[in-house]
Formats: C-alpha cells, structure tokens, sequence
C-alpha cells in the first residue's frame, strides 16, 4: 500500500555541502523505513541517501556525488521501495556486482524545502545527465525513441577500465521513480561502451522489478564521438541523473 501521509519539511541543516555532508531535515511525514526516503538536493544537482537512526521527525542524509557546482531546493518524497534487487549482471566480458539498489516509486506528493541549497564541489569522476526532447543518436529505447530522455555524455579519454566501483542516482519524473545503484566493476575488458551498457542494463532490470518500465541504452555521438548514455520511460517531463566513477 502506498503511503499517502504528506511530507513537510521544517528545516533544513546545513544550507551548503558537498558529497558526503550530512544534512539534517527537520518535520513531519518522513518514513520510518529509512531507505523508503527519496531526497534529491541543490536543485535536483545529487541525491542523499538516509541514514540510520532517523525518525518519521527528523531525517538525516548524507550527499551523493556531485556532478558540479549547483543551487537550489531541496526536494524529497516518502516512496515505497524494493528490498530485492539483482545481484549480478554482465554485459560482454564486463560484470557488475551490485552492493546496494533501492527503487522508489512516489508514495505521496514530492514535497518542496523551500530553501536554496548550495552544492559547494563537485566530485571527481562524476557525470551528470541533461534533459533532451528526444535521442540524437541510434539507440533502441523499448519504442520510445523519440520521447524525451535524459542524456549522459562522457568526454573523450573517459575510461570506466580503470574504476573498480560506480554509483548511478536515476530520478525520473512524473509520476516520479528513482533508482540508486552501487556496485563494484569485474572482469577482464576494458571496453568503456561495455561497462556503460551494464550500467544501463542495471538501471532498466531493477526498475523492471518494482514492475517499472525503465529503458536505456548506449550509443556514440556521431559529431563528438563521444559516449552517451539515455535513459527514459513512458510520460518522462524532467529528471536528474549521476554516475559516479571510482
């Protein structure tokens, strides 16, 4: 059964951080089951994760990796979340061990801080994602082709062979569904498009077992050369994702 008690947020402490800051809210409404809190701060700029020992009064996070420096509110919402998620998946020569994935869906209205903020530093090795009317390259995205997605671009000399963990946050709105996933890299390629592709094979399978059609894939763009990975699903208006390498 969802649950439909709204969120309100209070306060908010503190107003600036970076990843691994510890921000504390302050109100009512938050779920008791910590993982079931879906927080996305500075804008949609990173997602924190719940620690132990919150209270349906006081929830406290700590920050993600951040893409770059950003601004703005603080947004969260109690959703219902999966316990079980694959444990392993391979792509090519290429396997991800997964350590932790939770899937939420909205369990009541997203609720707004009113706040502004800051995400101070960006991380290394992280990527971020924007927001596009529909996919630039050839990518197959379960008929949804020329919806909209959202686009993660990797700069020339990106290399995943050299990273033995990665941390993907997936936010996709409305209505809204997150996936957060940590795993750890294995195997014996070092082909950056393979590791991408197990990434987003990640993405859509622990989706797929909350019962949410979530669809990605992986393409090169034809004028950067660049690596892009898209991300999509069925009624897609906004969203935020990052993919922290390390």
């Amino acid at each position: 059964m969802l649950n439909r008690t709204p969120v309100v947020i209070r306060s908010v402490s503190p107003l600036q951080g970076h990843e691994g800051t510890i921000v504390t809210l302050q109100g009512s409404g938050f779920a008791r089951h910590i993982r079931n809190n879906c927080v996305v701060i500075g804008g949609m700029g990173a997602c924190a994760r719940a620690e132990p020992h919150s209270t349906d009064t006081e929830l406290k996070v700590r920050i993600g990796p951040v893409a770059r420096e950003t601004a703005g509110d603080l947004l969260m919402w109690p959703g219902v979340g999966g316990e079980l998620f694959t444990e392993e998946i391979s792509y090519g020569n290429t396997r991800l061990h997964l350590s932790e994935a939770a899937v939420f869906r909205n369990g009541a209205p997203v609720a707004a801080a009113g706040i502004h903020f800051k995400l101070d530093k960006a991380s290394p090795d992280t990527y971020s994602g924007a927001f596009e009317k529909s996919a630039r390259g050839q990518v197959q995205l379960g008929g949804q082709e020329t919806a909209p997605v959202m686009r993660v671009a990797f700069p020339k000399g990106f290399s995943a062979g050299r990273h033995k963990k990665v941390d993907v946050c997936v936010v996709l709105k409305e209505p809204t569904l997150a996936v957060d996933i940590s795993a750890s890299i294995a195997g014996k390629s070092g082909d950056d498009e393979e590791c991408l592709r197990a990434v987003a094979k990640a993405i859509s399978l622990n989706a797929g077992l909350m019962g949410e059609r979530v669809f990605a894939d992986v393409g090169t763009n034809a004028q950067t050369g660049e690596l892009e990975l898209y991300i999509t699903k069925p009624y897609l208006e906004n969203g935020m994702v990052t993919i922290h390498f390390s």
